[in-house]
């Protein structure tokens, strides 16, 4: 056996085993190295390794021609086998964990970025409600032309311009999903204005930034809750599409991220199901898990919506 290079990228990664067949004929086949350093010593090893269980200690030692060459980017990969219930993907990183720790993130990116847009929104609407006149007008142009803008292609310019970060990523989302409940919220805010006790919160000298936060938003809360539940879902799909077009934050993992993995591995052409069904199944399941808690909520908020 001789340690042969790959022109490629310039390393020792095969080694080949040659052969004398038929008087001066040379054969020349490759193989893995770390086939035959981790296989047991036997007749065959080199076309049939196989693996030997135990404790392993490598020692690496390199020579320099001259005091003045360095070496740089010195690295040693481990790599495992296919094992968990979704084995592993190209990077011999467990699958099942990778689906498993995107429900933290899910969660995280969904309900921060819920949350943080209909705050925005059902505020914007009350005090567009309270203030009326050229106020209230002002303030729905600006409401339209946010809901005129299209938030993905806004999404894909803006991650391509920014280094991803997913911080980022919940802030401009929060800043386009904002325009959902401003309709309803302002419709509702009209009829909560015409209240006898917010007529008597005026005659007793209420501030108007009192009478908003004290007396009006407080009753669209119920409102709040089931519009977050139902923002959630939108929130998670946007963030896979980002990363699955390989925009999104790459240091965390997402279900996005995986799936992007899987694209870029070619799970979809080699038929690697396993890659690619369970993330985006768990998309699936916690979109619907959030949208049937925004529906239930409706129609308990909503009674002119419950059927028998």
């Amino acid at each position: 056996v001789s340690i042969g290079k790959d022109s490629r990228i310039e390393s020792y990664n095969f080694g080949a085993k040659f052969e004398n067949l038929e008087g001066n004929r040379i054969e020349r086949e490759m193989v893995k190295p770390t086939s035959v350093l981790f296989s047991e010593a036997k007749e065959g090893i080199l076309v049939y390794p196989s693996p030997l269980k135990g404790t392993y200690r490598l020692i690496a030692e390199i020579i320099l021609p001259a005091e003045n060459d360095a070496v740089e980017d010195i690295y040693f990969t481990f790599s495992g086998g296919v094992s968990g219930w979704l084995g592993t993907d190209s990077s011999k990183r467990d699958i099942w964990s990778g689906v498993v720790a995107g429900v933290k993130w899910a969660l995280l990116i969904g309900l921060l970025t819920a949350l943080t847009a209909v705050s925005i929104g059902v505020t914007y609407g009350v005090v567009s409600a309270y203030l009326g006149g050229w106020k209230d007008s002002l303030m729905q142009r600006v409401f339209e032309l946010f809901l005129g803008v299209p938030l993905l292609p806004v999404l894909i310019v803006m991650s391509a311009i920014f280094k991803p970060n997913i911080w980022i990523m919940i802030l401009m989302m929060s800043c386009f999903f904002w325009v959902g409940p401003v309709k309803t919220v302002r419709s509702m805010g009209l009829q909560i204005k015409e209240e006898t006790y917010i007529e008597a919160a005026h005659a007793f000298g209420a501030s108007s930034s009192r009478i908003i936060f004290k007396h009006m938003i407080p009753l669209l809360i119920p409102y709040a809750f089931a519009s977050m539940a139902l923002y959630v879902p939108s929130a998670i799909v946007y963030e896979s599409s980002i990363s699955l077009l390989g925009l999104g934050d790459s240091t965390i993992v997402t279900w996005g991220q995986i799936l992007h993995d899987a694209l870029t591995g070619g799970a979809v052409l080699n038929g690697l199901w396993w890659w690619v069904i369970p993330p985006g199944l768990f998309i699936a399941l916690m979109g619907m898990t959030f949208a049937f808690i925004g529906f239930a909520m409706d129609k308990i908020l909503h009674p002119k919506l419950r059927t028998r």
